[in-house]
Formats: structure tokens, C-alpha cells, sequence
């Protein structure tokens, strides 16, 4: 029936990357958030809530730069092109009401089976120039391009010159727009460079997670220490009391922490999306170096999950709940059952984080939300955003 509502539901927003203007109070344009969403749905509309009776304002943080808008309604409807939709929002420093159309950072179907939804994004974006990439820790890699990409972002490089980065899925930890972006954030940097300056070559933006957790990651460093730290490529999703085994490849000329190579250790905690330690001691073991371009061919560090260490489990229960982003994986069981491997497979909408209005040619924040830095560099503040979703006759197209 033409109206119906075929669900509706709630959601805060959040942010992985820092204050991009540390030392002062910031509104920051919030990560990219997925909703689960009935597949025949024709149209959803999203409310921040939060907004809403706020002022206008044009000086929210957008890929590093303090010239967005913060939109507080938007629209779509089937047929829509990907990352599109309407916007509404105020004018600075007042309650007058504009109205726009962004041209990315909007409104996508999620659809991580790639068979479901015919708009939804490819699992795997298309391939995008870029020039060069930095021998760094976190490589900057420089492109004319950057669209569709924010801090949290996953992307995937290929055929440049640095080997021993490309194809290892890692995330975006800045962005300077259509000019360059970083590799991994500042707690999940490679241990150690690549070895050599990156040339041209490709990236590709990564739109899926493996449909079953828990999931195998790659690993960037691990610490010297009684209870050593791991630091992963992109966020794990684990939990205190998990079993994990490591992978760990012994290289030619035989650097890094090889002796770690097939020894099991259980999750003491969680410090953060990427990262978590282990009580495995690792004092007396090499220093874990990541695979330099000389070295290869190799495999690469990783990290598997493979079970539950109960009594561990029973003694921290509450702390179980597997999370990216502060948001539970969709699914996905709790308490001693946090290590079950389920299907997180479903269909749903990527709400993007904004981009340009059609009209106004500068950004405006998308529908997930914003976030708000104090001068401590701590967000203090998220946005509550409400969403609807439903059917028409005739669908729309």
C-alpha cells in the first residue's frame, strides 16, 4: 500500500579519526554509518534530531577543512543515483531554511552479497589514479581524486611500487581533498616503513566487511611487552576472552617477531577499534618489523580468531559485545557466545557523511550526523538522528 512505513529505528552518530583542529572546540562531520533497512523499501527520510533546533552553521570540519554546512533532513527515493539524496539545512547563524541536493555522501544501498540490490555499490569500488605514496609508517598516498573517501574509510592500493602495501585493506586516517589521503590512523601505523617511495598506481574504495565474524586481520605492529598489544589494518571487532592465533611470516633477510609465528594468546582487552591486547609476553622476542619491499614476495602479519577462553570470558561478560565504532556488529552474540561465528550479512542503507550541495558547490554534512571535539580533544557531544523508511504503489522505478 502506497505509504506504508516498512520500518523506522534510531542511531547516534560516531567518529574513529581525531580533532582535526586539536586544541580548540570543533563540530566534525561524523563516519559513514549502515542501517539495516527492508529490501523492497522505496524511500526513507532521516531527522537529526539533534540539529534540528540548532542554528545554522558553515564552519563544520569536512576532510580537514572548516567550510561545511550541517544538514539536519534528508531524503531518498529508488532511482536516486548512489551517494545522493535531498538536504535540508539552515543558514549560518540562523533558522532560515535551504534546500539542496548532494552529489556524494548521501544515500547508498548496502547490499554485501552483490546479487540483491542493483544500486547498491560494487563490494569494490573502481579503480582510481593515483601519483605517488610517501615511505612512511602511515604512507601518504596523493591523488586528484578523493571522492567518496573520509577519515574511516577503507581502501585497498594496487600496482604501485610499494608491494608490500599493495592489496592489504587498510584504513583512511586523514584526507586533504582531492589532493592526498593517509594510510592507518596514529594507534594502528605500520611498525615499520615500506622501504621505498610508492610511484602511480591505483586504489579502490572497499565497501564490505567478510559476511562471518568473527574475522581474520592483518596486523601493523605488535609491542614488546608482558601483555603485548596488536594493532590491526583496519578495526577487528573483537573482544576481551577471544582465542586468537597469529600469523607471522619469517622474512629474508629474518627481521621481525617470527617467534610469535603459531603461538596462541587470549584478548585481555580492548584499548580501541584497532587495537587490543593479548597475554602473550612478548619482552624477550624480536621487534616486529612489517615486511619491508625488499623482502618480498612474503605473506603478511595477521591476527586469526579461532575461539573462547571461558573462565577469561565468565570473569569479564559485560565486556563482550563485539563493536565498531561503537555500534554492536550487526548479529552478532554477546557474553560467552561473543566468539560465535554468525552471519552478518544484510541489506540496508549506507548514510554518508556529505559532500558538495549541487546548489551551494561546498560541503554539507550528510545524514551521519556530526560529532563535537571539546578544546581537550575529547568529543563531548553526538548527534541523535531518527529514520523512516517505506513503501510506494509503485516503487520508484
Amino acid at each position: 500500500m502506497d505509504g506504508t512505513i516498512l520500518g523506522q529505528g534510531t542511531f547516534t552518530s560516531s567518529y574513529t579519526g581525531a580533532n582535526p583542529n586539536p586544541g580548540n572546540a570543533t563540530v566534525q562531520a561524523a563516519n559513514s554509518v549502515i542501517i539495516q533497512i527492508p529490501s523492497a523499501a522505496d524511500w526513507l527520510k532521516v531527522t537529526n534530531f539533534t540539529q534540528w533546533g540548532n542554528a545554522g552553521n558553515d564552519a563544520a570540519y569536512f576532510n580537514g577543512t572548516d567550510n561545511a554546512y550541517i544538514g539536519f533532513q534528508f531524503f531518498w527515493q529508488r532511482g536516486m543515483a548512489a551517494g545522493t539524496g535531498t538536504v535540508m539545512y539552515y543558514s549560518n547563524g540562523a533558522n532560515s531554511v535551504n534546500g539542496d541536493t548532494l552529489l556524494t555522501g548521501g544515500f547508498t544501498p548496502y547490499d554485501p552479497s552483490g546479487q540483491e540490490d542493483p544500486a547498491a555499490l560494487p563490494l569494490v569500488g573502481p579503480a582510481v589514479a593515483t601519483t605517488a605514496s610517501t615511505n612512511a609508517t602511515r604512507p601518504v598516498v596523493s591523488t586528484g581524486n578523493t571522492a567518496g573517501i573520509s577519515v574511516g574509510t577503507i581502501v585497498r592500493l594496487s600496482n604501485t611500487a610499494q608491494s608490500d602495501v599493495n592489496g592489504i585493506d587498510m584504513v583512511v586516517g586523514a584526507v586533504t581533498a582531492n589532493a592526498n589521503f593517509t594510510l592507518l590512523t596514529a594507534t594502528n601505523a605500520l611498525a615499520t616503513a615500506p622501504g621505498a617511495i610508492g610511484g602511480a598506481g591505483f586504489y579502490r574504495i572497499v565497501n564490505y566487511n567478510s559476511l562471518f565474524y568473527p574475522r581474520r586481520r592483518y596486523v601493523t605492529n605488535i609491542t614488546q611487552a608482558s601483555n603485548a598489544q596488536v594493532s590491526t589494518t583496519i578495526p577487528h571487532g573483537l573482544t576481551p576472552g577471544q582465542l586468537v592465533r597469529f600469523e607471522i611470516p619469517v622474512l629474508v633477510p629474518n627481521t621481525g617477531m617470527s617467534q610469535l609465528n603459531g603461538v596462541q594468546g587470549t584478548i585481555l582487552s580492548v584499548v580501541d577499534d584497532y587495537n587490543f591486547t593479548v597475554n602473550v609476553n612478548t619482552t624477550n622476542f624480536n621487534a616486529f618489523t612489517w615486511p619491508t619491499i625488499a623482502q618480498q614476495p612474503s605473506s603478511f602479519p595477521a591476527v586469526v580468531p579461532f575461539g573462547e577462553d571461558t573462565a577469561n570470558a565468565l570473569a569479564i561478560n559485560a565486556a563482550q559485545v563485539p563493536t565498531i565504532g561503537g555500534q554492536q556488529i550487526f548479529n552478532t552474540n554477546t557474553g560467552i557466545l561473543a566468539d560465535s561465528t554468525v552471519n552478518t550479512g544484510y541489506l540496508g542503507m549506507i548514510l554518508g557523511f556529505g559532500g558538495n550541495g549541487n546548489s551551494l558547490g561546498s560541503p554539507i554534512i550528510g545524514p551521519a550526523g556530526t560529532v563535537s571535539f571539546n578544546s581537550s580533544n575529547v568529543i563531548t557531544k553526538v548527534d541523535t538522528l531518527y529514520w523512516v523508511a517505506g513503501k510506494s504503489t509503485y516503487g520508484g522505478l
